[in-house]
This record gives structure tokens, C-alpha cells and sequence, in this order.
């Protein structure tokens, strides 16, 4: 199963490994068969959308990585020095703070 989060989160207990990916192998890993979007906040959804051009639409469901699954992570990353941002207020950052403050990973679910 393939997902897409907006976090590495370890959804279960288990082996894990992350490495970031350029623009153009997130793109392919979108292209390469079905997935589903985990991500609760439709401002993140439009900036990754914006940036690969494939719809993605937002979702808040929680999932489960079993061996072998993958995600792609788009996640926010705050500039060196800046206070974490309430959960709340993430909501509001606008589509174009998050695409100056983003990077892709691809999480796999090894053991």
C-alpha cells in the first residue's frame, strides 16, 4: 500500500527507514500506481498538488504501515530558530509559506 503523510510518523511498531527524494522522484512515485492521501490540512494538499501538478486530495484518516508499504512525506520545516506551530494554526499557513518550508521523504515500512 502506498500512502501520502505529512509527517514520518512510525504507525506501528516495526522497522523503518526514511531518506528524502528530489521533486521529480516524488513525482514518479505518484505516477507508479495507486495510493491514498493522509493529509488533514487542505492548504498542504494544494502546495504538494501545486508542486508535483497531480491532484491530491486532503484526508484526516489514520492509518496503519504494515511491511513493505510506502509513503511519501511532504512535511513542513521550520526555519532554524522558529517556535513549532499549533495544530490549530497550521490550517492557516497558506499554501505559499508551506512551499518555502517543505521537504519530501519517502518512508518505507521494512520489518
Amino acid at each position: 500500500m502506498k500512502h501520502i503523510l505529512s509527517s514520518a510518523v512510525v504507525t506501528h511498531p516495526g522497522d523503518y527507514t526514511y531518506r528524502l527524494i528530489s521533486l521529480v522522484e516524488a513525482i514518479q512515485w505518484l505516477e507508479d500506481g495507486e495510493w491514498q492521501s493522509s493529509i488533514g490540512y487542505r492548504e498542504t494538499a494544494e502546495a504538494l498538488s501545486e508542486l508535483t501538478g497531480i491532484e491530491v486530495p486532503y484526508d484526516r484518516r489514520t492509518i496503519v504501515m504494515r511491511p513493505g508499504d510506502e509513503a511519501l512525506v511532504f512535511r513542513l520545516v521550520l526555519p532554524p530558530g522558529s517556535r513549532r506551530i499549533e495544530p490549530l494554526a497550521k490550517a492557516g499557513l497558506g499554501h505559499d509559506y508551506i512551499l518555502a518550508n517543505c521537504e519530501i521523504g519517502l518512508l518505507r515500512r521494512t520489518a
